[in-house]
């Protein structure tokens, strides 16, 4: 069978009209369907993240950007740097609404709290590592907990690296797994945000429709120590100087032309079975939606006639906005289609070819009907606790989550929590 096209966050990948979303070493596979839609690179060139262009590409932990000049410039969208803007931002000083534009290095100010540049440096598969012949024996919790241990170890023994910070990441439904080795840059400056009415423009009423006129574009720049080290925010610091950076196209876009979008995006969930699109658009997001919804009113309520509040709110009042967006949008879109009738096709065919001969049966059938066991306890568990999970004061989970790494940064780097191998530095 195909392998499933599964993209997690730390690994580069495009977005294709008619096939979503391909990792890097997918490409010659799909050489001929791109060069025929129009792409006069070679797709084989495309293939490893630490050459041209695909070095050029960067990640903020959240979002996509690129590196566009040779002195650590970083373009990306405006939403992605909304919350330095803010944070930069005063009553008597609103960035947010009339823009910031740095007109020399030393007026650059410093991002949000948190904000990294991610620069992949190496790319490695590291399946026979973790999947290793002990562990492949095991099944269970016992196998399970083997692979996190394979995992951490590794991640350990990368991060002896100063400065860098590395992931192994599953992929194909935990088929693969790939090391993902970054430069952590610290000391991320804004450099130049439009005006809210340009970065903006449409609002969340355009927000995820297509066309949309916004100018959805801000600049960063990454320092580092002048050895050329990840380092925190300080006078002495420098621009990085990526090994490549983009360059502006001289001609602009024409009608027809080919276009394909490079970034770091989360993860493709189009092989859920049709009982978790049920799930998803019958339970899951309506009560998303009235959630959102309902936080949204609090916080404008509250904030009404609190500038310097709002500023504060500002930057989570937009990813509220954007996934109440983004929810609701696919339900309207699910209500008009038949996606979970082609799902069910889909997923006849699947049982009707596991139930075609005995090999099949004993390989797979058992499966079929536990994974469907599996998905309705943790669907119940998930319903059990949404409004506890929500009724939460965010500052107690701050609370929550600032203990468990004082706890988990007294063990060794191997025996911690998965999740909590890295942050130490800033308790």
């Amino acid at each position: 069978m195909k392998k499933s096209l599964l993209v997690l966050a730390l690994a580069s990948s495009f977005a294709i009209a008619d096939e979503g979303m391909w990792m890097p070493q997918q490409l010659p596979e799909i050489a001929s369907q791109l060069k025929a839609a129009g792409l006069e690179l070679e797709p084989s060139n495309l293939t490893k993240l630490t050459e041209f262009p695909m070095a050029a590409i960067v990640s903020l932990g959240g979002c996509s950007a690129s590196f566009v000049s040779p002195q650590g410039l970083v373009a990306t969208n405006h939403h992605c740097v909304y919350n330095s803007i803010a944070h930069n931002s005063t009553a008597d000083n609103d960035l947010l609404k009339n823009g910031f534009l740095a007109s020399s290095f030393a007026a650059e100010v410093p991002a949000a709290p948190g904000s990294r540049i991610f620069v992949t440096k190496a790319v490695d598969n590291v399946t026979a590592q973790v999947i290793d012949a002990k562990t492949d024996k095991l099944a269970g919790k016992k196998r399970v907990d083997a692979i996190e241990a394979n995992q951490k170890a590794i991640v350990a023994a990368c991060e002896q690296d100063i400065g860098h910070r590395c992931t192994v990441a599953a992929y194909y439904g935990s088929l693969e797994y790939y090391l993902i080795k970054q430069l952590e840059i610290k000391d991320v400056r804004l450099v130049h945000a439009p005006a809210e009415g340009v970065g903006k423009f449409g609002g969340d009423t355009d927000n995820w429709m297509w066309p949309r006129h916004t100018g959805d574009y801000s600049f960063l720049r990454a320092y580092v120590s002048p050895e050329g080290k990840s380092a925190d925010f300080h006078a002495d610091n420098v621009p990085y100087t990526p090994d490549f950076h983009l360059k502006l196209a001289k001609e602009g876009l024409k009608e027809g032309d080919f276009v394909m979008a490079l970034g770091y995006p989360g993860r493709t969930n189009r092989h859920r079975l049709p009982s978790e699109v049920a799930n998803t658009f019958d339970w899951s997001y309506p009560e998303t939606v009235s959630y959102l919804a309902e936080l949204l009113d609090i916080i404008d309520r509250e904030t009404a006639d609190n500038r310097d509040a709002a500023l504060k709110y500002a930057s989570r009042v937009a990813g509220l906005n954007n996934v109440l967006k983004n929810r609701q949008g696919m339900l309207d879109s699910y209500a008009q289609s038949d996606f979970l009738a082609r799902k069910h096709a889909e997923h006849q065919a699947l049982t009707a070819w596991v139930n075609s001969n005995n090999a099949n049966k004993k390989a797979y059938a058992k499966d079929l009907s536990n994974i469907e066991k599996l998905l309705q306890q943790q669907q119940q568990f998930g319903r059990d606790n949404y409004l506890l999970g929500n009724a939460s004061p965010r500052l107690l989970g701050t609370a929550r989550s600032l203990y468990r790494l004082a706890q988990e940064g007294t063990k060794a780097d191997t025996e911690r929590k998965a999740g909590f191998q890295e942050g130490f530095a800033a308790l």
